[in-house]
């Protein structure tokens, strides 16, 4: 088929992918306005929060009216539910987000919004990728754009911890297409669809087979901060502004899950048993890491890796049931991590001002800077306690439904296969749901049981923070007493 035999073809794919159409516009718009406005009145782009979160609505809206399309572009991509769900679950996060920073006034560069669109834009694409190709673009897009943002501040930190993610980026980044490479030689083609690529690696040698698919995976895990592609996490959660560190939690990892499980459902190899021993370590090093944290924010780090060692119970369920419980745990997660951060934001704005001999100044997230806030602010103190035992995963927040659910699915396959390491999984993310009490109710305990003698006054959070956190704590509640709320939308995908 011949060029001007395929135009027509392209542009009637490219006219189904509205919301990347937008979304392209939208970053070319948010550009010419910040370059064109007056950098005297407006020199640190607040005008443009409003307008980037009205086209970040927008561009969900266009994602909620889509339908699964198929294949596009000779099988580059695929439009199914599973990506619709998922582009929902990065705009959640990537509004959340905007919401977060514009209601604590941050005062960013005018950057920050045409980069986030150009990252949400490579979200999308990771979310449709059934290509080898288009996986590695999808995932190198999203890693650049990445890596600016973490030091955008652009002070010694933000410097600091934007170097250390570009290099295990790149180390990943090599590894996977590295792995990509063999794979295509084992195989011929790059399209995992492909019934062909499929019984190439069924009769290849399962050595030679594990080998390719263990590197290619390498890129995906660090994008989910696994072990053992999780060395960046901590330094790039303390390095980053909050707000950002907020979306970074939360909107990659959901579209590296995603590519993630497509590769499952597809690879003729039983990944149950590697992705159970990558689940036991991320489950072991996050949370027992986080345990002698004393900054929260490289606590929630830390608590990141463990998260996704959780998420990935799911996966190593190899089932229908566990594939649904994991992306019932990113959507529950959504609301806990990103409200836990906006908590963090809104302590240290109330928490009494470091002076230049405190170690708050270098450390303002400091666990001992919020002591006793809790009784001075009985509300956001009772927020942070919501979110934390979320992080858990106890009773009365959607956390207990997630960890639920994927135990569930984990259950089912081990009385189904009797495999030793599925049931030592079980036993052993039990365990660790146990452990992480320890660091998750640091903070509230500090908050409500120790006092901060002689501590001035403090100002209240504002109504649109108030609102901006009741839409990301209110969910915690309602996920756990109308759990099928949630998975009933799920079916609908």
């Amino acid at each position: 088929m011949n060029l001007a035999q395929q135009l027509p073809q392209l542009l009637q794919h490219l006219a189904v992918l509205t919301p990347e159409v937008f979304l392209t516009a939208a970053f070319l718009l948010v550009v010419t306005v910040d370059l064109v406005r007056e950098k005297s009145r407006e020199p640190n782009g607040g005008s443009l929060y409003p307008l980037t979160l009205g086209l970040v609505a927008v561009t969900g809206w266009l994602v909620w009216k889509e339908e699964g399309s198929g294949f596009l572009f000779g099988r580059m991509l695929v439009l199914d539910g599973q990506a619709v769900f998922f582009k929902l679950l990065v705009t959640l996060a990537a509004a959340a987000m905007l919401a977060h920073a514009w209601a604590l006034r941050y005062r960013f560069a005018g950057e920050l919004h045409s980069l986030l669109l150009a990252l949400l834009l490579g979200l999308y694409l990771l979310t449709m990728a059934v290509n080898l190709l288009t996986i590695y673009l999808a995932v190198e897009l999203v890693s650049l754009v990445s890596y600016v943002l973490t030091a955008l501040h652009r002070d010694r930190r933000g410097a600091e911890g934007a170097v250390k993610y570009a290099l295990f980026g790149a180390v990943s980044a090599a590894v996977m297409l590295y792995g990509m490479s063999l794979l295509y030689g084992l195989t011929g083609t790059l399209d995992v669809t492909d019934p062909g690529f499929t019984r190439a690696l069924a009769q290849t040698n399962p050595f030679a087979v594990g080998v390719a698919l263990v590197l290619t995976l390498g890129g995906l895990l660090f994008k989910i901060a696994a072990v053992p592609f999780h060395l960046w996490n901590p330094d790039v959660y303390e390095a980053a502004p909050t707000p950002i560190v907020s979306f970074f939690s939360v909107a990659p990892k959901a579209a590296a899950f995603l590519a993630l499980m497509r590769l499952e459902s597809i690879l003729p190899v039983d990944w149950a048993g590697w992705l159970a021993v990558v689940a036991l370590a991320s489950i072991a090093v996050g949370n027992f890491s986080a345990l002698w944290q004393r900054d929260a924010r490289r606590m929630l780090a830390y608590s990141s890796i463990a998260q996704s060692g959780f998420v990935l119970i799911g996966l190593a369920a190899a089932s229908d049931f566990g594939l649904r419980s994991a992306t019932f745990y990113l959507g529950a997660y959504l609301f806990a991590t990103m409200g836990a951060f906006l908590l963090l934001d809104l302590l240290v704005k109330v928490a009494p001002t470091a002076d230049a001999q405190s170690s708050w100044s270098e450390q303002p997230y400091h666990f001992t800077r919020f002591s006793g806030l809790g009784l001075r602010q009985p509300a956001l103190g009772v927020a942070v306690v919501l979110v934390m035992i979320s992080l858990v995963g106890l009773p009365l927040t959607a956390g207990f439904s997630a960890k639920l659910l994927v135990f569930s699915a984990l259950w089912e396959t081990y009385q189904q296969t009797e495999r030793t390491l599925l049931g030592a999984l079980l036993l052993f993310g039990v365990f660790n749901a146990a452990v992480s009490l320890v660091f998750y109710l640091k903070l509230p305990f500090l908050l409500f049981f120790r006092n901060q003698p002689d501590a001035p006054a403090v100002p209240r959070p504002t109504l649109g923070q108030w609102v901006v956190l009741a839409a990301l704590v209110v969910p915690v509640v309602v996920l756990f007493l109308r759990a099928d709320w949630l998975m009933d939308f799920l079916e609908r995908f």
